[in-house]
């Protein structure tokens, strides 16, 4: 009898064992549904940015570009088949060292710097019916509309927008702020100029950067990701109301009968001829002798 109650107990513990398991389980799931959704798009972003007022120095990412031995660096402008170089920057901080065939090769570091914009605008397909939130770039500059970092692309690393994001996959629409982040056309793209380098900076080590503010304007953004919180408020488009019209009853069909005899035909005989009358010859007057 105690063996058998061994066996129940264990029995029960083994059921609220795998209940629990059940439940962690299940709320690992609702955790993973709760999580928020991650919008990919791009855009253009506008306005000035500059060097923190506390901090106007590097940061501690090193961009290493090739050059020529004159610490010139060319962008090809065409395509691999049709090449189009162009000069970009030239460096009096040109390097060299000996590749692994035993060639020289020349390059130049430049040291990427942090920016922040107080004035910035920023368009996406994704995005509509808003605009940047200012706050406060790292609890100390007021105001500020986005922060970066310019080094061999420009990088948005932080922003918040404020109004209407589109789900392009599903055309869903969320109403609230959301946190932007991105990133523009690398150094060496085509349009590499299109959006702040170090070049523009002129930040080659060992230098300090020369310039301290650059003006963007509409400056692409090849990838721009939208966070969409767990509790953000999706909008719910109000349908036009479906009245249903049910099919009408068809017309009864009247059977018509086989239509009714035909009137009787009266057929007209051959009228009789009238009677001839014969005219016989008259006969001739007596004659009176006298």
């Amino acid at each position: 009898m105690c063996g058998s109650k061994n066996k129940i107990s264990k029995l029960g513990l083994l059921l609220i064992s795998s209940c629990s398991l059940a439940s962690a389980i299940i709320g690992l799931g609702n955790s993973k549904a709760a999580a928020q959704l991650t919008i990919q798009s791009t855009g253009t972003l506008s306005g000035t940015i500059q060097l923190p007022s506390f901090n106007p120095n590097f940061n501690n990412r090193i961009t290493r570009v090739d050059t020529d031995s004159n610490g010139t660096y060319m962008r090809n402008i065409g395509t691999k088949q049709n090449p189009n170089f162009v000069p970009v920057y030239t460096s009096n901080y040109v390097k060299v060292q000996t590749r692994a065939d035993g060639s020289l090769g020349y390059y130049v570091d430049f040291r990427g710097i942090p920016v922040i914009s107080l004035d910035g605008v920023l368009s996406s397909p994704a995005l509509s019916g808003g605009q940047l939130e200012p706050y406060k770039y790292q609890g100390i500059i007021p105001d500020t509309k986005f922060q970066g970092v310019v080094q061999d692309e420009f990088g948005l690393t932080k922003a918040f927008y404020t109004g209407v994001v589109t789900d392009p996959k599903t055309g869903q629409q969320y109403q609230g702020t959301f946190e932007v982040n991105g990133q523009g056309p690398r150094y060496s793209d085509r349009n590499g100029g299109e959006s702040p380098t170090v070049f523009d900076f002129k930040s080659d080590l060992p230098g300090k950067p020369t310039v301290t503010s650059l003006k963007m304007t509409n400056s692409p953004l090849v990838r721009l990701t939208i966070k969409v919180p767990a509790d953000a408020k999706p909008i719910v488009s109000n349908p036009t109301p479906v009245v249903n019209n049910p099919t009408p009853s068809p017309s009864p069909v009247v059977s018509n009968p086989t239509p009714p005899s035909p009137s009787p035909v009266v057929s007209n005989p051959t009228p009789s001829p009238s009677p001839v009358v014969s005219n016989p010859t008259p006969s001739p007057s007596p004659v009176v002798s006298n």
